[in-house]
């Protein structure tokens, strides 16, 4: 049963990290703050949790920060149109990783709330579980070459491919 929110950790970590490559860590940070909003609403959509006036106004006041700060770092992006479009492509990459990330809170809730299980083994089975996920995903990175040219997937290449592992131990 830890596979599935392990599944969810996966997805929002890889796509975290890819946000990260292509907006400001600042914004990175404040971006994250998306994650309340987005737990709250799958845990009153999904475990029937009821919020208050003072939940859904805290709410509000991140949607509306998460949302400026969005909206200066898009506007004071450079004015090149591919700096723009990349931290406009981190934004939503960025949001969606926290749709992940809040799916697996509620997952893992719904799941396990009957059960007691140690943290330390539930962290290490994801761990465990994000772990297998990698070395399955790190031969094709190693093998799926990309061009020099335009385009989102470019931007996450390195000397022609995905991943270069040979290069990051040098």
């Amino acid at each position: 049963m830890l596979a599935i929110p392990a599944t969810c950790d996966f997805m929002a970590s890889t796509l975290m990290f890819i946000a990260l490559t292509m907006v400001d860590a600042s914004v990175y940070q404040m971006m994250r703050g998306i994650i309340v909003v987005i737990t709250a609403l799958l845990a009153v959509i999904f475990l029937g949790r009821k919020q208050y006036r003072h939940h859904w106004t805290a709410i509000a006041f991140i949607v509306f920060g998460v949302a400026e700060v969005g909206y200066v770092a898009i506007k004071g992006s450079k004015s090149d149109s591919s700096d723009s479009s990349n931290e406009v492509f981190g934004i939503v990459l960025l949001l969606i990783s926290q749709c992940f990330a809040g799916t697996m809170f509620i997952v893992e809730e719904k799941l396990l709330g009957d059960y007691y299980l140690d943290p330390f083994v539930v962290v290490g089975t994801e761990g465990m579980w994000g772990l297998v996920y990698y070395l399955g995903l790190l031969p094709l990175m190693q093998i799926k070459t990309c061009g020099y040219g335009g385009g989102s997937l470019a931007a996450l290449c390195n000397f022609g491919y995905l991943e270069n592992s040979a290069y990051a131990i040098e």
